[in-house]
């Protein structure tokens, strides 16, 4: 359940956000299918929350 959440959050914030389109486009020109694409991001995601929430940033879309 967690692992189809967390998809389902990358495929929203690829659609949402820049940065991390780009970085779903890298994988894709890199040869990776599209879930696997998602996978990588979803990864990325959680490494920015984690951040976000161990030194107290405030996320800025911007």
């Amino acid at each position: 359940m967690l692992r189809y959440a967390l998809i389902n959050a990358a495929h929203n914030v690829v659609r949402n956000n820049e940065t991390f389109a780009q970085y779903y486009n890298s994988k894709i020109a890199q040869g990776k299918s599209h879930y696997c694409a998602l996978g990588h991001t979803s990864h990325k995601l959680i490494r920015v929350i984690f951040t976000l929430l161990t030194k107290n940033i405030v996320f800025d879309l911007a």
